[in-house]
């Protein structure tokens, strides 16, 4: 996955004071486009989630992000190579400032260590949905 760097935030123009959030979800693979057909009918599926917001798509695994160990990453909105893009969700709009959201997302690196990713307990989906919420765009 092409990722850009934590360290890369912050400081600068901090541009408008609200920006789209947008939640894109990816089945995790090809092999499983077929198999989330039919389960997303029932409401479940196997699927990566990430937020965009500032034209940056944020999302959380189990891989370690530089010297902090975060497991918070970033890559161009619908960029996430690692798995098969399938759709996107339109949030709402945060009323938060780049700069604001650039803190939020080094408060959520420090918290989001990427050796505590579980696949079912602590994943990307729980947190897009806890950015979500952070973004005041309500949960996912």
């Amino acid at each position: 996955v092409s990722q850009f760097s934590i360290s890369f935030l912050g400081g600068g123009y901090s541009g408008p004071s609200s920006a789209p959030v947008t939640l894109h979800i990816y089945d995790l693979g090809r092999n499983f486009a077929g198999v989330n057909m039919v389960f997303k009918a029932v409401g479940s599926g196997a699927f990566h989630a990430g937020v965009e917001v500032y034209d940056r798509e944020w999302s959380f695994g189990g891989g370690s992000n530089g010297p902090s160990g975060t497991g918070v990453f970033c890559c161009p909105p619908m960029g996430c190579t690692a798995h098969s893009y399938r759709e996107a969700v339109k949030m709402g709009n945060t009323a938060m400032s780049r700069r604001e959201v650039d803190a939020l997302i080094r408060k959520l690196a420090e918290e989001w260590k990427g050796n505590g990713y579980d696949l079912l307990r602590h994943n990307c989906c729980h947190f897009s949905d806890t950015l979500c919420i952070a973004l005041g765009v309500g949960p996912v």
